[in-house]
This record gives C-alpha cells, structure tokens and sequence, in this order.
C-alpha cells in the first residue's frame, strides 16, 4: 500500500466522522446519542462501499465520480434518519452533527452530479473540524483542521482529485457547516 493509499484511509471520512462523533460526546456526554450517531453516521453511510470493497466489486475510495450517486443517496438516508432520531432523543449537539453531515452530502451530491467530482475525503476533514471549533471543542477542531494541507496534498498528489476539488470539498463543507449550525442553533 502506497503512502497516499495510506493517508486516504486513516483520514477516511469514516474516521473522522467516529473522531467527531467522540468529539461532541467528550463535551455533551449522552451514550445513548454516541450509540445511534455510531450505527447511523459512522457505519451506516459507507456499509455498501464496504460490502462492495470486500467481494472485490469496487475500490473502496470509489474513485469513479458516477458510481458514488447511490453511495451519496444511502449516505443521505442514513443522516437523514440519524438527524430525526437524535432530536427525538434530545440529543441536539449529534443531531446538529448529523444535520451537517446531510447538508454537506446533498450539497457534494448535486455538484457531484451536475459539475464535477468533488473530494468527499476533504469535506469529511475540514466541515467535522469547522464544526467541533464552532461546538467549543477548538483543540480537537483545530488538530482536525491542521490536517487538511496533508489530506490535500496527498489526494492531489495521487491523482484522485485535481487542485479544484479538493478546494471544492473544503470550502463546500465549511461554509455549508458553519451555516447549519448558524440556523439550527439559532432555532433552539
């Protein structure tokens, strides 16, 4: 496995969707909310893309820009129920996680779809960083953020994603995070 191969997976939107998750939990203790936004951030949104990595169907970074369509509606649905769920359970900071992960992937997935392949591993870095800095947790936010430079560098250097999407997957992900937060937590 190369080095790139390498930094793709540890820094796998996976990871740091768990990374985030324990990030909102290490500041609003809930095992409840940190149980449900594992089975349906974490593990439901890419458990096709394993399945299909695993029987050797697909490369599990899906690089092919048309193949990720039903991959972003799974992941949709999976935040989309996480988002309901966790509000029933009065869980509001995983539900806001959850709600910034929806929006996030609806917006890469039309631009996905109708311009160009965005890099999911960028917006899976740098909109959990934005948000755990707006949560209050700045330390693991900004461990977070500093990362993006390496995760980029190295997608970019791998020719998975041109210069464009990757800034595409970073600034799509800020910006749609920070103004769900901006609107749902002024909604409480």
């Amino acid at each position: 496995m190369d080095v790139h191969r390498a930094i793709a997976l540890l820094l796998s939107p996976v990871t740091i969707a768990a990374i985030s998750a324990l990030g909102v939990y290490a500041m609003y203790p809930d095992i409840l909310g940190l149980i449900v936004s594992f089975l349906l951030i974490v593990i439901c949104p890419v458990a096709n893309v394993v399945k299909k990595s695993l029987s050797g169907e697909m490369d599990i970074l899906v690089p092919d820009r048309y193949a990720r369509g039903p991959f972003f509606a799974q992941a949709i649905a999976c935040y989309s129920v996480a988002t309901v769920t966790l509000a029933l359970l009065n869980s509001y900071p995983m539900a806001v996680l959850s709600l910034s992960y929806l929006t996030v992937t609806l917006a890469i997935a039309v631009i996905n779809h109708y311009a160009t392949k965005v890099s999911v591993h960028m917006a899976g870095l740098a909109g959990p960083a934005a948000f755990l800095m707006i949560l209050g947790n700045y330390p693991l936010g900004a461990l977070l953020m500093i990362l993006v430079p390496i995760l980029a560098w190295s997608r970019w250097k791998s020719r998975s994603h041109t210069m464009v999407q990757i800034l595409l997957g970073v600034m799509v992900s800020v910006l749609i995070t920070s103004v769900t937060c901006l609107v749902a937590w002024s909604l409480k």
